[in-house]
């Protein structure tokens, strides 16, 4: 588990991919997970042993959250009571306000304007420089760019000595 422990920690920079391996990790612990996180604590009057094990799933689901954050970031959860308030307030740090999402997704959006293959860089490296851009983009607004946009930005982001190439891809 240790292993995982630095693969968890919760990082502004790669905040989606952290998102993303956290809901996998807590689904995989236990079905019902999930169900935590995003509904709250099961309540459950008189347990059974099943259902005590169901209800411990808040306090497993806080743990691990609570070990995926450092110390600049813990005191902003430690009063939430069940893991889903964790999980809220770690999404609104994450995503940010409207504002800070428009900021992204500004920043995001001129450096798809500006995508051209580097001078050093291999058309693979430039495919997942710009798969990693379009993942970024679709984060912060699903519906930014269209098939067609993404297409051509590639196209255009070829250099000089590819044109023939470019103009054959266009008319087919």
């Amino acid at each position: 588990m240790e292993h995982h422990r630095h693969f968890l920690m919760f990082n502004f920079d790669k905040y989606d991919k952290w998102k993303v391996r956290m809901h996998a990790h807590l689904s995989v612990i236990h079905d019902e997970m999930w169900d935590v996180i995003t509904d709250g604590p099961i309540k459950i009057l008189q347990l059974t042993t099943e259902e005590r094990t169901r209800s411990n799933l808040d306090n497993i689901a806080k743990d691990i959250l609570y070990k995926a954050l450092d110390e600049s970031l813990f005191p902003r959860v430690r009063k939430c009571k069940p893991a889903k308030d964790i999980w809220d307030t770690l999404m609104q740090i994450g995503e940010g306000d409207e504002q800070e999402k428009e900021k992204k997704l500004t920043i995001a959006m001129k450096r798809f304007e500006d995508f051209k293959l580097g001078a050093k860089e291999s058309i693979s490296d430039m495919e997942a420089r710009f798969m990693k851009l379009l993942l970024d983009i679709g984060d912060l607004d699903e519906e930014k760019l269209t098939q067609k946009e993404i297409n051509l930005k590639i196209l255009r982001g070829l250099p000089k000595s590819w044109e023939m190439k470019v103009i054959a891809m266009r008319d087919h």
